[in-house]
């Protein structure tokens, strides 16, 4: 398949259709990267209708308050290789207990895929097409900080999950609509499956 060196469509802004910052619901569900069946899930450029995991394997879910944990996404250029976007993630272990700092170590040697929802919805149409984010899709994600002070964001251990170096991704996002239009309950089943029982 060629690469495509054309834009397509018009690049508009629909007054109807704003921007809107930020993350929804307080959570994001952390997939091991190795846990999904890339096979069996279902993609149409940067859509993701289903992501299949294997066996009975889930995500485990990560949660906040107020708007303390983002993603953000970054072009990278690449002289030797193909050009991409890098991803990451950014959250907290909100206390310095034992079951966190064995979640800090699993953290640290793993790959992810995160899922989240966010502010934006999408979609004039009310079908919310664009509210699921998936990043690292294609390279995974990788843990790339991990840090806290005792004196600083109450003793929290900050951490990102990154594109790894020298891997990229092909979009700045993937968006998780299952369904088609006007069937964002499919969406939200979906994403709801990915969750731990």
């Amino acid at each position: 398949m060629a690469c495509s060196k054309k834009i397509t469509a018009n690049i508009i802004f629909d007054c109807a259709d704003s921007p809107l910052k930020g993350l929804d619901g307080g959570e994001a569900i952390i997939l091991n990267y190795e846990d999904i069946d890339k096979g069996a899930s279902t993609q149409t450029g940067a859509i993701l209708d289903t992501i299949t995991m294997l066996g009975a394997t889930t995500g485990q879910l990560v949660q906040w308050y107020r708007e303390l944990a983002s993603v953000a996404t970054a072009l990278t250029r690449n002289a030797e290789d193909f050009d991409g976007f890098s991803h990451s993630f950014l959250a907290r272990l909100a206390t310095t207990s034992a079951a966190n700092a064995e979640r800090a170590n699993e953290l640290k040697n793993g790959r992810f895929v995160v899922v989240v929802k966010t502010s934006y919805k999408g979609g004039t149409a009310g079908d919310e097409a664009d509210k699921y984010k998936v990043f690292g899709w294609d390279a995974g994600l990788e843990l790339s900080e991990l840090a806290g002070n005792s004196n600083e964001n109450s003793s929290s251990l900050l951490f990102t999950l990154a594109t790894r170096e020298g891997t990229y991704e092909k979009y700045p996002y993937n968006i998780l609509f299952a369904g088609g239009v006007a069937e964002p309950t499919e969406s939200d089943a979906v994403y709801d499956a990915l969750k731990p029982a």
